[in-house]
């Protein structure tokens, strides 16, 4: 299967994955193992897909992106450590390059904020 970049069919079936109580349980049991930076990328994304200003096309692929980190068996099984969440991080990190003209200085700051109150910490040392 290839990940990266996907029509639409693929993008409407990750995205039935996405769901709020499924993302806030994936991180709950994930905040051992993910980085702040990759939960300030969750995050960022999380926020993306609630405001509605954008198009809905756009809030797709990021509910996508977020449905493939929920979904419990992709590419690479998040079971196996280090490289379980490079297939995750790769499709999230392709949906912030094409939110990139969505992303204000203000969403930035709040999804830094809720990063913090996740992680106990705020996660400044990496995140730019």
């Amino acid at each position: 299967m290839r990940l990266l970049p996907m029509n639409e069919k693929e993008c409407k079936r990750f995205s039935d994955y996405y769901s709020k109580e499924g993302l806030r349980q994936k991180i709950i049991k994930t905040s051992r193992t993910i980085s702040g930076q990759v939960l300030y990328h969750i995050l960022l994304l999380y926020l993306l897909v609630s405001d509605k200003s954008i198009p809905l096309k756009s809030r797709m692929l990021f509910m996508a992106a977020l449905g493939y980190f929920i979904l419990p068996t992709d590419l690479v099984s998040d079971v196996i450590p280090l490289l379980g969440f490079t297939d995750d991080i790769a499709f999230i990190t392709y949906a912030l390059g094409k939110a990139s003209g969505y992303i204000t200085p203000e969403l930035k700051e709040k999804a830094l904020m809720k990063a913090q109150e996740k992680m106990g910490r705020r996660p400044d040392a990496i995140i730019d």
